[in-house]
């Protein structure tokens, strides 16, 4: 039965007209207070011999995924960890990210989750900042962090390959190409020692482990950190809690989307992102899904992988439904197995996704693209399109107990519907806080007069009487490439500044003319007068700065040197006609 709802005062907040779209058991249920390990034990312990994870054909069963889980737990207890401690893990998705995951959840350990790719200052950044003892990273890493023991209080490094979970004749295919790239001199060759270990000797451990690995048991401790710019554009990390991910899973289990065990999920969000922990792994393990691991996703494979792998369920940015309009791998097939195609972690062009929809009609899918909203801060969703509860341009109602309202950003008043404004969000999936950061969380949340504690997003939006958001911009200058990673103009400014010759500098989006959406970053840069060098030279420089100081998604694709910047009635460098400019 759903709720009735009464005649709307005007207020989203008082109102909550979503609520009419569930069932008021949904609304009351009460959400596991337990570890991630814990809740995706008991979703499938009855079910062992099912298939928990793919990896390029291997099939691995929920009866060996929580083997795994217990031998790795056991290693890292071997190894020193123990419940608090902060484990830095630079991996893309393999099954020994997953491992991890849930054994540093079992034991009550943190998992500080960075992207790979990062730079080599941001890696020991981010791992100064944990205080981590054990650095887990991709083998193909080796070359940025061999050192990293001299900068930070790292103890032990384990290094895992992509092959390590690779079987048979793929798994000699891979260690032959890793030993070609490094006859090429394309990876730097590894020597393992006592404090460098490959993940088969640290595996090993748990059978000389001595010290007997407890499960934890307490409710609100953190179990990730995950790393944002936020609001403002100054990295931070997000403190979240087993329960903010177990509520995430329940909330897409409980809210009507057709999700059931057996159904294959193909998995292509990063781990070191919410979206890729909390919708990609977590969920899918907590229904009783096969979760399809891609380590490394290509957007031009996107459409081969729909046709191949033949998912039940997706998550991926918008922008690779541009490859998959624009492919031939889909032509004349029927997708009628593709119940949920669905994207985050951008806004998605209102002309894509009717073209989208378009496509996805005449292939015969039983639902249209279906949208989310969320940011780190909040465990990655707070809102979803859920089967037809669908218009285009939105991206859906407040998911199971959320509540999402629009209020003015100077004074904090609650508008009411079709108005735009600020969205705050408040809900049982917030973080616990950021890092080390009690200052930048006050600034986040804010507690209004209604005595609710609202995370302020700066995004901007409205909300209609039917309980539908609609995301229209984003209040500071957010750059997102095609994508969805986030890039942040202050850092890449703080980049460029550090050349001795510049004087100014302004970061903008332009438009990435290789996809159907997504910005890419151009500095627009103003020299220093006694500047005596050509500008090919200062911008090979600067590429050498970037290279050093960002990671290789925030690299500038241009650089426009220039001898003044526009400027606003109000006397600030006017960004919007910057970006105009393109």
């Amino acid at each position: 039965m759903k709720n009735q709802k009464n005649e709307l005062t005007g207020y989203p907040s008082k109102d909550r007209p979503w609520e009419r779209y569930y069932s008021e058991a949904v609304m009351e249920f009460e959400f596991p207070q337990t570890t991630m390990y814990r809740c995706i034990y008991d979703n499938n312990k009855n079910h062992l011999n099912r298939t928990a994870m793919e990896y390029f054909g291997r099939k691995i069963t929920y009866g060996e995924l929580f083997d795994q889980i217990d031998r790795t737990a056991d290693s890292l207890t071997a190894i020193g960890i123990e419940k608090g401690d902060i484990v830095t893990i630079a991996m893309p998705t393999t099954p020994e990210t997953v491992y991890l995951i849930y054994a540093i959840s079992k034991i009550g350990a943190v998992a500080n989750m960075i992207d790979p790719r990062t730079s080599k200052e941001g890696i020991y950044d981010y791992t100064r900042e944990a205080d981590s003892k054990l650095f887990i990273s991709i083998d193909l890493c080796y070359g940025l962090i061999k050192d990293i023991s001299k900068h930070t209080m790292v103890e032990k490094i384990i290094l895992i390959s992509a092959g390590d979970s690779l079987v048979g004749l793929k798994h000699s295919a891979y260690k032959i190409s890793e030993r070609i790239d490094y006859i090429k001199g394309k990876c730097e060759k590894i020597h393992y020692s006592n404090s460098v270990l490959n993940w088969n000797t640290f595996i090993g451990l748990e059978e000389n482990c001595s010290k007997k690995t407890i499960e934890n048991t307490e409710k609100g401790v953190p179990v990730a950190i995950l790393h944002t710019g936020g609001t403002t554009g100054i990295p931070k990390g997000v403190v979240l809690s087993n329960e903010c991910f177990n509520t995430i899973a329940y909330q897409y289990k409980l809210s009507g989307m057709h999700l059931f065990a057996g159904q294959r999920f193909l998995d292509i969000m990063p781990p070191f992102i919410a979206y890729g922990v909390g919708a990609g792994l977590h969920m899918p393990f907590v229904v009783g899904m096969t979760s399809i691991l891609i380590p490394k996703f290509e957007p031009k494979d996107f459409a081969s992988m729909i046709k191949n792998l033949r998912p039940n369920h997706m998550a991926v940015v918008p922008s690779y439904w541009g490859n998959v309009l624009n492919s031939k791998d889909l032509d004349n097939i029927d997708l009628s197995y593709l119940i949920t195609p669905a994207v985050g972690g951008d806004a998605m062009n209102l002309k894509l996704e009717k073209q989208a929809n378009e496509f996805l009609k005449k292939h015969n899918t039983p639902n249209s693209i279906i949208k989310g909203y969320g940011i780190t801060e909040q465990c990655s969703l707070a809102a979803a399109c859920i089967n037809d509860i669908n218009e285009e341009g939105s991206v859906g109602i407040p998911l199971p107990q959320n509540i999402i309202s629009v209020f003015d950003p100077k004074t904090e008043e609650e508008l009411q519907y079709n108005q735009r404004g600020e969205v705050c969000i408040s809900g049982p999936t917030t973080m616990l806080g950021y890092y080390k950061n009690e200052e930048a969380t006050t600034a986040l949340i804010h507690t209004h007069k209604d005595g609710r504690r609202w995370i302020h997003t700066g995004d901007l939006g409205y909300m209609t009487e039917k309980g539908m958001l609609y995301i229209d911009g984003r209040i500071k200058r957010m750059i997102i490439r095609n994508d969805g990673f986030k890039v942040f103009p202050f850092v890449i400014e703080e980049a460029i500044k550090q050349h001795d010759d510049v004087a100014e500098c302004m970061v903008v989006g332009i438009k990435d003319n290789n996809y159907s959406q997504g910005m890419l970053p151009k500095a627009h840069i103003i020299l220093k007068s006694r500047c005596d060098k050509s500008e090919q030279k200062i911008r090979t420089e600067l590429e050498k700065i970037c290279s050093e100081m960002l990671p290789e998604y925030a690299q500038p694709v241009d650089y426009k040197f220039r001898t003044e910047f526009p400027y606003t009635p109000i006397g600030k460098v006017d960004f919007v006609a910057l970006q105009n400019e393109g």
